[in-house]
């Protein structure tokens, strides 16, 4: 017994201990440039910001486990993986690494990156609570589709509000409303419809990859047998979840047979 809850432990991906070590070797140097090297007061705010952002890298590092062991439900290998990484990229090299001043290109690869997995994750949502409720609700693959845009914009949106509000905290650049793009730059701010170009691109970015991922699973589901968005879903590994939502179909499976065997009946009278 004790070897099988062992072997259900959830542990951390490859990935997700080379991350984690990466980011307690930018700790420790944050804290030691802190006490030695950082005279300025500009320099201690963009480190301590610096060492905030690693820190939240490591939670969501373990936001998986913490979901698995919390709410049971398990969370493949893959899809921890493009988390990790797609984390990784906005907060560590994006921020920290200031990818984003150096490779005006950065911020929209990360904005139409986020539009494919929030398509998935939308995806996802509709399998897991289907699969869970023990129900299978026949959408239509167009409202499906309609359904995972919508959802991608609305979180890109919560993502821009976020930006909005670090900027007007922090006085940083998330937003890149200055002429300069780097998050600890300081210089003047765009003025009118220039100003609200990063914003906008960004917001029609994350559309265009959710819609990228809404046709591939249009045409999926318009398929009698698509299995690529059917396996979309998490699993759960709670013996008495799985044996309730198991129960739930037996007697749904036993309600139809009763009533097909009535209408037969009925035919046969």
């Amino acid at each position: 017994m004790n070897r099988h809850n062992k072997a259900d432990k959830p542990h951390l991906t490859l990935l997700s201990k080379i991350v984690l070590v990466l980011c307690s070797i930018l700790i420790i140097a944050g804290i030691l440039s802190l006490i030695f090297y950082v005279e300025t007061d500009a320099t201690r705010s963009r480190v301590i910001f610096s060492m905030f952002e690693v820190t939240v890298m490591v939670f969501l590092i373990f936001l998986p486990k913490m979901v698995r062991r919390i709410m049971h439900l398990k969370i493949p290998p893959i899809m921890e993986i493009l988390f990790v990484t797609f984390c990784f990229c906005t907060l560590i090299l994006g921020d920290v690494a200031d990818f984003y001043g150096r490779f005006g290109w950065w911020d929209k690869l990360q904005h139409a990156l986020s539009g494919c997995l929030l398509g998935i994750l939308g995806y996802i949502i509709i399998n897991t609570f289907n699969k869970f409720d023990g129900y299978k609700v026949k959408f239509s693959p167009v409202f499906v589709c309609f359904w995972v845009a919508c959802f991608s914009l609305a979180a890109g949106a919560l993502w821009e509000i976020m930006e909005f509000t670090t900027d007007e905290l922090f006085g940083l650049n998330s937003q890149q409303y200055l002429q300069t793009r780097g998050t600890f730059d300081d210089a003047q701010p765009l003025l009118g419809h220039e100003a609200l170009r990063d914003t906008m691109y960004d917001l029609m970015l994350d559309l265009a990859g959710s819609v990228v991922i809404a046709i591939i699973g249009f045409f999926d589901l318009k398929k009698q047998q698509g299995h690529l968005i059917a396996s979309l879903a998490l699993e759960s590994d709670s013996p008495e979840e799985n044996n309730a939502r198991e129960g739930r179909l037996r007697t749904r499976e036993a309600g139809k047979l009763n009533k097909e065997g009535r209408l037969n009946t009925r035919e046969a009278d």
